[in-house]
């Protein structure tokens, strides 16, 4: 594996983070990276669906969000990982990151609105966040969890909202069985 940076945080960073209401979560990710690269040009995260309908459901895959961020002129990848170590994994987002470029991942979401971690729930719903950085030191990676409270965000992370260990990525980076059942350690790879 290649030597990477112990402590990576990419240089392009959205003005804010925001909280989503109960779906939607890959456009509130879309339109930070969107922001990030200064192409954001949506008042509304919900905007950024392809339809009326993904706008009502908020229900939409890695390509949509694929073919959302190519259409802003952003080179944007989706993939899953699967079939590499749990160590692998680590490297690999930790490269995508050291690419200083965001990344978008679909994980398993069991965080309650308390900020508690429910494991049944995690294995049941699937969610968006983006990931920002990461530090070898601290072993955890810098994100943007557009479902959190503001009340819970972690203040002194030097970019997203919340920091989540090694461990709970590898762990919610397995996803959700709704909507997209078979969908494991998906991303977006994204670059200008």
């Amino acid at each position: 594996m290649q030597k990477l940076p112990e402590k990576f945080i990419v240089s392009k960073r959205p003005k804010e983070f925001l909280k989503q209401g109960l779906m939607h979560c890959g456009a509130y990710s879309v339109k930070a990276v969107l922001e990030a690269y200064g192409k954001d040009d949506k008042q509304n995260p919900e905007d950024y669906h392809l339809s009326w309908w993904r706008r009502i459901s908020g229900l939409t895959s890695a390509y949509t969000w694929q073919k959302v961020l190519r259409n802003y002129g952003l080179k944007a990848d989706a993939g899953d990982i699967r079939s590499l170590s749990p160590a692998e994994r680590l490297h690999f987002l930790k490269e995508l990151l050291s690419q200083n470029t965001p990344v978008m991942v679909r994980i398993g979401n069991g965080y309650l609105p308390s900020g508690k971690y429910n494991p049944i729930i995690g294995r049941i719903i699937g969610h968006w966040i983006t990931i920002w950085g990461y530090d070898d030191a601290e072993q955890v990676f810098y994100a943007y969890d557009s479902a959190v409270a503001p009340k819970l965000y972690d203040r002194y992370v030097p970019t997203g909202n919340k920091q989540r260990t090694y461990k709970e990525m590898l762990r919610d980076w397995r996803g959700g069985l709704f909507p997209w059942p078979f969908w494991k350690f998906v991303y977006i790879k994204i670059s200008p």
